[in-house]
């Protein structure tokens, strides 16, 4: 309460009372799936195709063939689609599928691609003392192997004791080196504020870094003189590794392994991936790398003891050898004496090292994994469609356990749906066949479009690629979602998303034909049909959820969105209300709110009714929606009912001839 001490004129704000409820968004997707890049299970927003080609990789390359149904790569092909077909917002989360059956790895789960390099204080004997780095690709997957991450030095500044670097992120090596990525004025001093770790914090750069420590560096260095200019002299040979005195590991190149175009890079490149191809899947102990004059071949310390890399050729045993040894690639690896010990500091402009060891996982059921994607989800309110283009429905009924999981997500949450996408390759010919599929009928947050759409398959080239089939399929989910909404933001989700205005962009046909004879028996088991046809090509030509006849009040698509939109829009816009005062003022600024919200969606159409009271109300109050128990309690309950406009499914005409008189 304001305070009069003195006569005057008093100048005061009063609230309106009025507070807006803003409309939420209808047309965000999330896509969960199996992709070979971007963040592991995270959702990741985005808003148009460049960016999932960016983050996550864009279409795969899948070989396919007419066993598989040409489905090539489903997440890729999903997420393109949809924005082809108006999608606009979509959350990627991820899949990197992984599943153990008593410690037993049933399926691989996707890694990063790392590795480690030390800068070196000084050299005594036949240890080093030096600063151990690791790197890592920012996220899993093979596509971070390969990455070269080089340090070249900056001249210094006079009196500047803080040597800094320039750190390049790229492919390849040598002349061949292509930066992707460039940070200037990277420091190793921890004090600097440009030290290394730093620099690579935010997350918006190719890998991380992560200190691992200071110790004693077992090595063994080459420095061939001179280097074989053709390294096709190393095919076929062999040689023996032996880690931290306890992991030995027998190597051999291959007959094709190098050529004349090969280079050292190639060579280091290549023992690190056999060596650690051997070494235990969580080792992260050995690493090659080529300095530009020395081949450097280290493995990471454990917690304690000094780590040491022992080579010999392969068939000698010689346990005497020094830890710090010398290779000669001169052709002479599988034979010869066993290798002489050597002693190197490496200085900092041959500061360069190569990720490896990032793999991929695949596709896979893992219903533990996308449990914890739809706990997280929950986050999330901002989501409307999900979609799994993974996981179509199995005719079986034995692995739909992320269906369920999807489905029990949406119930929970209510307010957003999941379209789940037909069994590849199963055509509806009869009622029977979609009975067969037991689909979750009694859920009404769920849709399911028919048959799967064919597109022009990217990698098919008439020159290069001959082989490829023309035509991939793809998930009809996909055109769906972005069908959904293309229509919820040109017209309002309570328009039906279906008929000749929804046509699908970049289709080349369907897969198996329905016209009225088929959808005769589709409609009403809750299957909505994509139809060709004449004069508006491929449309889609049904607009009801699967539970048309368990839960005919929710029968169609627009209905349960509409009812979705109208409760998170007042939920969030009423969130101002809690630990309000619970008396008359309060029940009053609800309905006016409310009401507000609804009379300006009847005003554009989104209820039946000619005028307000016919298309919805807003009721609040003691004696009408509450009692003074519900008070006590402090319950405020508010009920809002509203008149939903419900496609014009069946449009009959009909004809009379008129007689005269």
């Amino acid at each position: 309460m304001p305070s009069y001490l003195h006569p005057g004129v008093y100048m005061e704000e009063i609230p309106s009372g009025v507070k807006t409820i803003e409309a939420v968004g209808t047309s965000t997707a999330a896509f969960i799936g199996y992709t070979v890049k971007g963040p592991v299970g995270e959702p990741t927003f985005i808003t148009k195709w460049d960016q999932y080609e960016d983050q996550f990789g864009g279409i795969r390359d899948v070989p396919v063939s007419k066993t598989d149904g040409y489905i090539g790569d489903p997440m890729g092909l999903s997420v393109y689609n949809f924005f082809l077909n108006g999608g606009s917002k979509a959350y990627i989360v991820r899949s990197a599928y992984s599943n153990t059956d008593g410690g037993t790895l049933l399926n691989h789960a996707s890694k990063k691609a790392y590795s480690w390099f030390a800068t070196y204080s000084d050299a005594s004997g036949d240890s080093v003392t030096a600063n151990y780095y690791e790197f890592e690709a920012t996220n899993e997957g093979a596509w971070g192997n390969s990455l070269r991450v080089q340090f070249t030095a900056k001249q210094r500044a006079f009196n500047d004791d803080d040597q800094l670097y320039t750190l390049e992120v790229g492919t390849g090596s040598g002349s061949d080196f292509e930066s992707l990525e460039t940070i200037e004025n990277v420091s190793f001093d921890p004090d600097s504020d440009e030290y290394l770790l730093h620099k690579l914090k935010d997350g918006d750069t190719l890998i991380s870094a992560s200190h691992v420590g200071t110790d004693n560096l077992g090595y063994c260095i080459g420095a061939p003189d001179p280097v074989p200019a053709d390294l096709s002299v190393l095919n076929e040979k062999k040689l023996k590794i032996t880690v931290n005195g306890g992991a030995e590991v027998t190597i051999a190149f291959e007959a094709n392994t190098f050529d004349d175009t090969s280079d050292m890079y190639d060579v280091a490149a290549k023992i690190q991936e056999l060596v650690n191809e051997e070494l235990a899947e969580d080792a992260k102990l050995f690493q090659a790398y080529w300095t530009g004059a020395k081949l450097v071949l280290t493995a990471l310390p454990p917690e304690a003891g000094v780590s040491s890399v022992v080579v010999t050729t392969a068939e000698i045993d010689a346990p005497g050898v020094n830890a710090a040894s010398t290779l000669d690639l001169g052709g002479t690896l599988g034979d010869g004496d066993p290798i002489t010990a050597g002693v190197v500091t490496l200085s900092a402009e041959d500061m360069s090292t190569v990720l490896a060891g990032g793999a991929d996982g695949e596709i896979g059921r893992a219903a533990e994994e996308y449990n914890d994607i739809f706990e997280l989800l929950l986050k999330y309110r901002d989501v409307n469609i999900i979609l799994l283009p993974d996981h179509p429905w199995d005719s079986s009924g034995a692995g739909n356990a992320e269906l369920d999981l999807a489905i029990a997500h949406c119930e929970k949450m209510q307010n957003r749906m999941v379209i789940i996408d037909p069994p590849m390759g199963e055509e509806f010919e009869q009622e029977s066949d979609i009975i067969d599929q037991s689909f979750n009928r009694s859920s009404t947050y769920t849709a399911l479009y028919y048959p799967w759409v064919a597109v022009s398959n990217p990698y098919y080239n008439a020159d290069t690629n001959p082989g490829a089939p023309t035509k991939l399929y793809v998930n009809p989910s996909a055109f769906a979602a972005g069908m959904w909404a293309k229509i919820a933001d040109r017209r309002g989700v309570w328009k039906a998303p279906a008929g000749v205005e929804a046509g699908l962009l970049g289709a080349a046909g369907l897969q198996y034909v329905v016209e009225n004879d088929e959808q005769d028996y589709l409609n009403p088991q809750g299957v909505n049909a994509f139809r060709t046809m004449p004069g508006y090509g491929s449309v889609i030509w049904g607009a009801r959820t699967l539970a048309t006849k368990s839960n005919p009040e929710w029968r169609y698509v627009p209905v349960r969105r509409t009812a979705a939109f109208l409760k998170e829009s007042i939920y969030q816009g009423i969130q101002w209300s809690v630990f309000e005062p619970n008396d008359h003022r309060l029940w009053a600024a609800l309905r006016t709110n409310i009401d507000s919200f609804m009379n300006g969606l009847f005003r554009v159409g989104a209820f039946q009714g000619e005028k307000a009271s016919d298309a919805y109300f807003v009721r609040c109050g003691l004696g009408d929606t509450m009692t003074q128990g519900d008070i006590d309690r402090g319950q405020v309950i508010v009920i809002v009912g509203f008149a939903p406009l419900k496609p014009a499914e069946f449009v009959i005409v009909r004809l009379q001839q008129k007689v005269g008189q």
